[in-house]
């Protein structure tokens, strides 16, 4: 049992260093962007970088949902989905954990995830299926 949680801690912590190591490169290409006027905005590169970072921050939040808890774990709880944000570094920035209905899942399973203005969206199906997505849910 103890080599199962050192298994899954390390499993976060190469999702984690893995993150941190995207989106500080994200945001080193980001800082070196100078759109200017008659520049297209959505083709820089520091553009592609800021989106990029929103989608890899999802597919990080993604790797630890399914990796670390397993398949019999539901991935909708909402105490699920915020353990799995609050374990990765940086307090990513996310919307759309909800449970307004007080039974405990996420309503539509779907998560935000913002990055430099940028949005991806995580959505997890019913099943437990886990997919990611570029723009907002």
């Amino acid at each position: 049992m103890a080599q199962s949680i050192v298994e899954g801690r390390s499993r976060r912590v190469r999702a984690g260093a893995a993150l941190v190591l995207v989106v500080f490169l994200g945001g080193l290409a980001a800082c070196g962007d100078d759109d200017t006027a008659g520049d297209d905005p959505d083709n820089g590169p520091g553009e592609v970088a800021e989106s990029a970072a929103a989608r890899v921050v999802a597919e990080a939040l993604r790797v630890v949902l399914v990796e670390d808890d397993g398949p019999a774990t539901d991935r909708r709880k909402v105490s699920v989905l915020q353990e799995t944000v609050d374990d990765l570094p940086g307090t990513p920035d996310v919307s759309g954990i909800v449970d307004d209905d007080g039974d405990g899942l996420d309503d539509d399973g779907n998560v935000d995830v913002h990055v430099n203005g940028e949005t991806a969206c995580l959505s997890v199906a019913d099943d437990g299926d886990v997919d990611v997505t570029g723009g907002a849910c």
